[in-house]
């Protein structure tokens, strides 16, 4: 039930409506639900030289296509990043919305799921136009075949994408 606050000048009840994002500490961690307000599953962990690292998520009925498939449209994928172990930063993420994939990024702090057509980062992930614009697609394929979560080492820090043999070569850990 939804608070009513009463204004006594008005004398008008105004229904009050609020997004919570709880913070996760140690001691009590968020699930992926908590966090995000959708379900998702880990299917890889790419760390960097630099010492970061990035842990991918994606929608659990992506889970179940077969290997060289597409990803299905309403597809959402997203990419924690971690500059500080155990600690999130930015989160980027896309979603497949008739057939194309729109894309979106927001502070850990403050979630936002909306998404857009982005130039930007379609000029990036154009690269992997062979992979459904999906550089970790070979993951999602392995994953879906019951191998578990992929852990890759990038061969680049920063926010450059991997080489496309890290994924492709199969550079399980």
């Amino acid at each position: 039930m939804r608070p009513v606050l009463l204004i006594p000048a008005l004398a008008i009840p105004i229904m009050l409506s609020a997004v919570v994002f709880k913070t996760a500490t140690a001691e009590t961690p968020l699930s992926i639900v908590d966090r995000y307000g959708v379900d998702l599953a880990a299917y890889a962990t790419v760390r960097r030289t630099d010492g970061t690292y990035r842990r991918m998520l994606i929608s659990p009925e992506a889970l179940g296509i077969g290997s060289g498939d597409a990803l299905p449209d309403g597809t959402r994928i997203l990419m924690e990043t971690y500059y500080r172990p155990g600690e999130v930063s930015t989160v980027f993420h896309k979603q497949k919305v008739d057939g194309r994939w729109q894309y979106g990024s927001f502070p850990a702090s403050r979630p936002n799921l909306s998404v857009a057509p982005r130039a930007s980062c379609l000029a990036c992930h154009g690269r992997a136009s062979d992979t459904d614009f999906t550089f970790t697609l070979p993951s999602v394929w392995s994953a879906a075949s019951g191998t578990g979560p992929s852990d890759f080492t990038c061969d680049r820090g920063g926010r450059s994408p991997c080489g496309s043999r890290v994924y492709l070569d199969g550079a399980r850990q």
